[in-house]
């Protein structure tokens, strides 16, 4: 491999292109237990996370497994099962290096606010202070400054807007004020730049398309732009090189599964839609991030799915005033891919799709790369000039 120390590759940039045939997702190992919806995912480190859920298709089951996703490896290790029982759509947050997951509904179902923190050095699940609010299920969180946040949510009492600070080195928690929203279920929440942002979610006999911005340091909530034209639950979001993502879930009836992406762009408060999520319409994705990548499996429409997916923002070269278009042909090829570069300096680099680096060089003019150096397979391009403009697409050696 030839490496050198090179210029900064362009990341965050921002895509206004939709509708081209999956350059951003890859599908990935499946999830390695039962086909589930309504799991809980987090990660920590190099590693993702996802456990509990049920089933409720005929027969109903509620799990308390936990598997450990190796985006390296691209395999799945079952861990120690979940220290709170058999539980679903209950919510979760990663600090350091612990993942936490606390709270949803069980096999008899009973709600529960009762949560755990689990090593992933020790593979084990330890108790710490309940959750202060109702017993729940469907919450949200999000973390700011080594500090989580855990409000809204379905108890015996309905649906609430209630909002808790929870401190690991005190194992405490401590009311913040409250999600200023309709009450609400199964919404969608992340933080970017020391503040929170919850939207979109399950409301009393409607589902919602509405998003706010939580600010910790004056203790305060904003409303924001709404997510796109379509109101929606049980959706699926996180954040990638500072730009949000909110997509798939469904409507109120349950009748309509989603299949779309948002882009939210947190300086212009602007949403826009990108390409499509590739595989099935869904509701309840589980999700996390790693590296910034984002990841996503699991959920239903109608029936149970288990498919596991790989989201790289950058991977389209439709990008209208920084990329460049390069077309590598033959591609897919069996032996060699060619591309014309022009004479203009650059920097490439060649990643597998489970984010290894297999090539990189800095050099100028047409570059032919040769199957023997790669294998059979799908690899990421990503190309930075000089100017600031670059380009990132895939090739294929079959």
């Amino acid at each position: 491999m030839k490496k050198l120390k090179l210029i900064i590759l362009i990341v965050g940039l921002a895509i206004s292109f939709y509708g081209a045939a999956c350059e951003q997702w890859t599908q990935m190992a499946s999830f390695a237990g039962d086909a589930r919806h309504r799991c809980t995912g987090f990660s920590v480190g190099n590693k993702g996370y996802i456990g509990g859920g049920h089933i409720n298709s005929g027969t109903t089951v509620t799990h308390e497994d936990y598997w450990q996703y190796d985006p390296g490896s691209d395999s799945w290790t079952q861990i120690a099962d979940f220290g709170g029982g058999k539980r679903y759509h209950s919510v979760a947050f990663a600090i350091g290096e612990f993942g936490y997951v606390g709270c949803g509904e069980d096999n008899a179902n009973t709600y529960h606010n009762d949560f755990y923190r689990y090593s992933t050095e020790f593979n084990l699940w330890q108790p710490i202070a309940s959750f202060p609010g109702a017993p729940r299920r469907a919450s949200c969180s999000f973390v700011i400054n080594e500090k989580a946040y855990v409000g809204t949510g379905q108890s015996d009492f309905g649906y609430h807007t209630d909002f808790y600070r929870y401190d690991p080195i005190l194992n405490a928690w401590s009311g913040v004020a409250p999600f200023p929203g309709q009450a609400r279920s199964a919404a969608v929440a992340f933080s970017n730049n020391g503040k929170g942002y919850v939207g979109t979610g399950h409301i009393l006999g409607d589902d919602t398309k509405d998003f706010y911005e939580y600010t910790p340091v004056t203790n305060s909530w904003v409303q924001k732009a709404d997510v796109g034209p379509y109101q929606r639950q049980d959706a699926a979001g996180f954040v990638i090189s500072g730009k949000g993502y909110i997509f798939t879930g469904n409507d109120v009836d349950g009748t309509i599964d989603y299949k779309d992406v948002w882009q939210y762009d947190f300086q212009l408060d602007q949403w826009t839609q990108i390409e499509d999520f590739c595989g099935t319409s869904r509701r309840y994705f589980t999700t996390f991030v790693i590296n910034n990548v984002g990841y996503a499996g699991t959920g239903t429409d109608g029936t149970n799915l288990k498919d596991f997916w790989r989201f790289d923002p950058l991977l389209s070269v439709h990008e209208n005033d920084k990329l460049v278009e390069v077309t590598p042909y033959p591609n897919p090829s069996n032996q060699l891919i060619n591309f014309n570069l022009g004479l203009d300096n650059y920097h490439i680099s060649i990643y597998s799709v489970k984010g290894e680096l297999c090539f990189e060089t800095m050099s100028f003019g047409n570059l032919v790369l040769d199957k023997q150096q790669f294998g059979v397979g799908e690899f990421i391009y990503s190309i930075a000039y000089e100017n600031g403009k670059g380009s990132r697409g895939k090739i294929i050696f079959q």
